[in-house]
């Protein structure tokens, strides 16, 4: 009997766990779980913008070299660029992180701070010639 109970109550909690996202109305969340996982929705939406700019640069860089544009050598060190770019982010946004460590509100700061130097890259990318 106990294990039926604990599976019920397993199989409940995986199909609550599982239900979509868009379940909660961001534009009014209140509670710190509601907040964090519309940080967590919003920060996904904008990492796959980011990923979708560098992968556009990243083609429009694969193409001959030329007597006058070094391509191969463009897309390396944009290469070395972006996972110098991955690393700072991660250290920024964890001393945000750590300077709130006590508060209920550090992985919403933690968050939006991946979000907004993710929206940073994205428009620094842009600007990249020839994009």
């Amino acid at each position: 009997m106990h294990r039926s109970l604990a599976a019920c109550l397993l199989a409940l909690s995986i199909e609550a766990y599982a239900e979509p996202e868009n379940n909660i109305d961001c534009a009014n969340a209140f509670s710190t779980p509601d907040i964090e996982q519309c940080a967590s929705i919003s920060l996904e939406n904008t990492e796959k913008e980011l990923n979708l700019t560098y992968k556009k640069l990243v083609e429009n860089l694969s193409q001959p070299n030329t007597e006058y544009e070094n391509y191969t050598e463009y897309r390396k060190k944009l290469l070395t660029a972006q996972r110098a770019w991955i690393t700072f982010r991660e250290a920024d946004c964890a001393a945000q992180y750590e300077m709130h460590r006590s508060g209920t509100i550090r992985n919403s700061i933690y968050l939006a701070c991946k979000e907004e130097r993710a929206k940073q890259r994205i428009k620094e990318l842009q600007n990249y010639a020839p994009y």
